[in-house]
């Protein structure tokens, strides 16, 4: 089982994000905590794969806190999850191997896909996914790139995504057109080439 800790100081949000996550990945499970010192103390007693913060703390920042995380724990993915994102935020997540930088503003579909975009491998990043075209790839697009780079076929990725086959028919077809290629490999490799996968 995956696991995952969320810090937010406000308690609605935080539970919010919690039990979207849950529901919505399988073999996820997501603490929290309110604040840096009950994230550094979640993470001396327990396991965690991909620590996620919010920016403003009451007792510190979110990078000052994923920055401690990185220099304790190496071997944890870290993310920042904020409403006041900014180009400087990103370079600073950025710095730290951020696997996940994003604004507040997502939906929480948006949110889902980027937590399984970061567990298979990838990042995301607000500011990334533009194709060389000026258009962006959504986060459900890089998502089905991602499980196609890993091999899966499309029945496997409607199963995983829980929607149907014309569904990803329907993204591919769109996929093709923003990366203007002809298949699912030229996708795969242009994806991989421009950094958006």
């Amino acid at each position: 089982m995956r696991s995952l800790l969320f810090v937010d100081d406000h308690p609605i949000y935080r539970d919010a994000v919690r039990r979207t996550l849950e529901l919505e990945i399988e073999d996820l499970s997501v603490a929290t905590a309110e604040n840096c010192s009950a994230t550094l103390a979640l993470l001396a007693a327990h396991e965690v794969d991909l620590c996620l913060s919010d920016y403003r703390l009451p007792d510190g920042d979110g990078l000052s806190l994923l920055k401690e995380v990185r220099a304790r724990y190496p071997l944890i993915a870290v993310g920042l999850l904020c409403a006041d994102l900014s180009p400087a935020l990103a370079e600073g997540a950025a710095s730290l191997g951020a696997v996940v930088c994003l604004s507040k503003d997502k939906t929480s579909a948006d949110l889902v896909a980027a937590i399984r975009i970061a567990f298979s491998g990838g990042r995301v990043y607000d500011s990334v996914g533009a194709a060389s075209d000026g258009t962006t790839l959504s986060l459900r697009r890089r998502e089905i790139l991602i499980y196609a780079s890993q091999g899966l076929l499309d029945k496997q990725i409607c199963e995983l995504l829980g929607v149907s086959e014309s569904t990803i028919r329907a993204h591919w077809g769109r996929i093709f057109e923003q990366l203007q290629v002809g298949n699912r490999t030229e996708a795969v490799t242009r994806a991989l080439r421009q950094r958006l996968i």
